[in-house]
């Protein structure tokens, strides 16, 4: 069990919670909801791919694009989360130098 003092806080001074990554991470879990909740744009038969009417070949392929989505979703999340571990790091190795005088890691 986690003490907590070796996780880094929420938020470093000076960084909002909403980062550009998280923003991009945002934009892909929700575009497959608009997509789908949207149903006049896909409600209608034509064209058609290999038989299929277009309300079926439509849906479909938005299980291929949402798991695309998904997994840049994943990754601008985890990215995000290493950038802050680093910047929460370094915001506490400069803490320590202030308070010893001395460098970090010499």
């Amino acid at each position: 069990m986690s003490t907590g003092s070796d996780q880094p806080s929420p938020t470093a001074p000076g960084r909002s919670i909403l980062s550009p990554l998280r923003a991009v991470a945002a934009v892909c879990l929700i575009a497959p909801f608009v997509a789908m909740l949207w149903i006049p744009s896909y409600n209608k038969t034509s064209p058609k791919l290999l038989g299929f009417p277009f309300f079926y070949w439509y849906q479909l392929l938005w299980v291929i694009i949402t798991a695309v989505l998904m997994i840049v979703a994943f990754t601008a999340v985890n990215r995000d989360r290493a950038q802050r571990r680093r910047a929460s790091s370094a915001s506490a190795a400069s803490a320590r130098e202030g308070r010893d005088g001395t460098e970090a890691g010499r």
